[in-house]
């Protein structure tokens, strides 16, 4: 199988297990070990950090008529609202009605997560209209995972490779005593995702 959005690729994992890049015996399970680590970081982190090719359209319920909270944000193609709960989003605002925060977060590598009505902008959000705010674009932090996120995938991909050969679930050496592996995160790969965790947008 082939990865989908991974934040590590095959070879670079393959290279960190000791494994030739020509010794493709183990492929289709190294590539379904990122994917699926990649996804377990998504759901500890609360984000995703990669984008799509294509634009999404996400909708939100404002509860301030000048700032919307939102999932993270790489660029955003349009937004539209609608006034009257009839999910026909009638008002289409232009570039100069909104503005995109933090403002320096493209500069900084990350995500924007709020939108603000600009002070010459000619529209509100509509506070306590159901899914009042239509809002396409590409969404993510970012169209590539930054590097702490990538080394705890690798962490994490390694540890769970590394399974097949711990029978019963415990690797080490019983001399000096046993290590069990249990299917959870490293707490390497917890410290480095800590700063990137995030809650849920409303």
């Amino acid at each position: 199988m082939a990865i989908t959005n991974g934040y590590t690729s095959l070879d670079i994992l393959k290279s960190r297990l000791g494994i030739a890049v020509t010794d493709t015996d183990d492929d289709t399970t190294l590539e379904a070990v990122i994917t699926a680590v990649s996804r377990w970081i998504d759901r500890y982190c609360g984000r995703r950090f990669y984008t799509t090719t294509s634009d999404e359209a996400r909708y939100y319920t404002a509860v301030q008529s000048d700032c919307l909270l939102t999932d993270d944000i790489v660029s955003v193609t349009s937004i539209a609202t609608d006034e009257d709960g009839d999910q026909v989003y009638e008002t289409n605002w232009a570039a100069t009605d909104y503005e995109l925060e933090p403002p320096n977060a493209a500069l900084d590598g990350e995500p924007y997560t709020t939108i603000r009505v600009s002070p010459n902008g000619n529209y509100s959000f509509p506070t306590g209209v159901l899914r009042g705010v239509k809002v396409v674009g590409k969404f993510g932090y970012a169209a590539s995972a930054p590097a702490p996120v990538q080394e705890a995938c690798i962490i994490q991909c390694s540890r769970i490779y590394r399974r097949k050969d711990a029978p019963f679930g415990v690797t080490g050496d019983p001399e000096f005593g046993q290590t069990a592996v249990i299917m959870r995160l490293d707490w390497d790969v917890k410290y480095l995702l800590e700063t990137y965790r995030r809650l849920e947008v409303g």
